[in-house]
């Protein structure tokens, strides 16, 4: 190929790394006007590097490097850069242009960044094992208080950290968890850390009242969803459901969506009353209709309302999980106000000597993933930090049409923040409560490799499921590693630098 065709290649890339590098510089000065520390200084500014450079559609120009075979773009996550700064020193050759000026990055400094997320992947989760460098975390059933040989066998099966859930159970079962996996550790030699969730500031519903003796919703059924202590039924109306956030309530105005048990049915608000908010079923997952229960969870996704990202329960729960936990997860976390409310609370209860504790952001709402930026800055730049892609909550936020994009941005992002991924919700889920796995499910663990951790959920044969992860993964992490993308403008990366005008 003539290599002056390369020249007007090589002055493209040299005005976008002379723009990423502007625009990065700025953004981390203004991240860096809250204390980041020393350890992780190097990772924001090189995700400030990433939302500059995913600001502009780079397709064009991935295609226009593949003939020279240095389109190394679509990988550039981890070490922003140093690959925009080999990219451009490559083409200077081809060219034949002098770009000395330019620091051609070595390979030491190339492979420090790219080992950084494994290194903050076992700061979080412990060091790899079975030949796999994705964690398997297991959800504890209550059963784990006192099971101890079911805890032993999770641990053997390759469980590397178990997740309490501070929704269910309480202080003396989840001692009885703890106590079992440390007992785990002594006798088989293999560490598992423990995570502890705290629940957040989750709407479900709270109590039922119907006039019919088997409750379901139907499509065109109408309901009340009610901010009352004491609920009576509306005239025409069987079902009537209070929640734990009552006052949310009255924020719901007609023509809004209304979600409820992960979706299972959809609503519209159709009539504001004295008594709380009447609901229409457009749609449920079972043709005839879906089981009314307590304890579901409620999404509001068209509705602009914050919650404090710490409850009264969260806090008492959070005075245990300082004292026991190797990691802590919070749940809801929408922007940096919440996670600045969360590192008041730590400070004032952690001891001196576990300061440096992980924590976990779980992302779940359009907004904690709008803010996705800003939240691992704050957050990783206070303690080492993972983000838990909690696709259940997220899916029914966003719509399942878009959690597949979503969540390839989300692991983009952490990538080049090198901030671990923990995968999860529904996970192998028939395996884990029959014994049979789907198709699917293989395929989405072999999408999940792609994440530092895979998270799965309690169910009869849960051990079975750690196995059968566990095997994929070992097989499947010899062939491929992360991901490569085509570099569409990210919109994201866009907000992120808007929303500071």
């Amino acid at each position: 190929m003539d290599r002056k065709k390369a020249l007007p290649l090589l002055e493209e890339v040299m005005e976008i790394r002379a723009s990423v590098e502007q625009e990065g510089d700025w953004l981390f000065k203004e991240w860096d006007s809250t204390p980041i520390r020393e350890g992780y200084r190097n990772s924001a500014r090189n995700l400030a590097y990433y939302m500059a450079f995913r600001r502009k559609d780079m397709r064009e120009l991935q295609e226009k490097l593949i003939p020279w075979g240095v389109s190394s773009l679509g990988r550039l996550e981890a070490d922003v850069l140093g690959t925009l700064n080999a990219v451009t020193r490559t083409l200077g050759y081809i060219a034949d242009e002098d770009v000395s000026d330019i620091d051609y990055r070595s390979s030491d400094s190339f492979l420090d960044r790219n080992s950084a997320l494994r290194r903050n992947s076992d700061d979080i989760f412990g060091p790899p094992r079975n030949g796999r460098d994705t964690r398997i975390l297991v959800t504890m059933p209550s059963a784990a208080g006192s099971d101890y040989e079911l805890v032993k066998t999770l641990v053997e099966s390759g469980m590397n950290m178990a997740r309490i859930n501070c929704a269910h159970d309480d202080a003396d079962t989840w001692s009885g968890m703890i106590g079992n996996i440390r007992k785990a550790e002594d006798e088989t030699g293999l560490e598992c850390r423990v995570l502890m969730d705290i629940s957040g500031p989750k709407i479900r519903t709270r109590h039922l009242l119907t006039s019919m003796r088997n409750p379901k919703l139907k499509v065109g059924e109408r309901f009340l969803l009610s901010n009352a202590e004491s609920m009576t039924l509306p005239k025409k109306v069987e079902i009537a459901l209070n929640t734990s956030v009552p006052e949310v309530i009255g924020k719901i105005t007609p023509g809004q969506k209304i979600k409820i048990d992960d979706g299972h049915i959809e609503a519209e608000a159709v009539e504001q009353t004295d008594d709380g908010i009447i609901c229409e079923v457009e749609r449920t997952v079972k043709e005839g209709g879906v089981k009314v229960k307590t304890e579901k969870g409620i999404n509001l996704p068209d509705l602009d309302f914050k919650l404090p990202v710490l409850t009264e329960k969260d806090y008492r729960d959070l005075d245990f999980a300082v004292q026991h936990a190797d990691a802590i997860a919070f749940s809801f976390i929408k922007d940096v106000e919440d996670i600045d409310l969360i590192e008041d609370a730590l400070s004032e209860r952690l001891p001196e000597d576990r300061k440096g504790i992980p924590s976990i952001a779980k992302i779940e709402t359009p907004e904690g993933i709008r803010n996705l930026p800003d939240i691992i800055q704050r957050a990783a730049g206070a303690r080492p930090f993972g983000v838990m892609l909690a696709r259940g909550d997220l899916a029914v936020e966003i719509g399942y049409e878009r959690l597949s994009e979503i969540q390839e941005e989300l692991l983009w992002i952490c990538e080049a923040a090198h901030v671990p991924v923990i995968w999860a919700t529904q996970v192998v889920e028939s395996l884990v409560k029959t014994g049979i796995p789907t198709r699917s499910e293989i395929s989405d663990v072999v999408a999940g490799s792609r994440a530092e951790c895979i998270m799965l959920n309690k169910g009869e044969y849960i051990a079975d499921g750690v196995d059968v992860v566990s095997e994929i993964l070992e097989k499947f992490e010899d062939h491929h590693y992360k991901k490569t993308s085509m570099l569409r403008a990210l919109g994201i990366a866009n907000h992120t630098f808007n929303n500071r005008g």
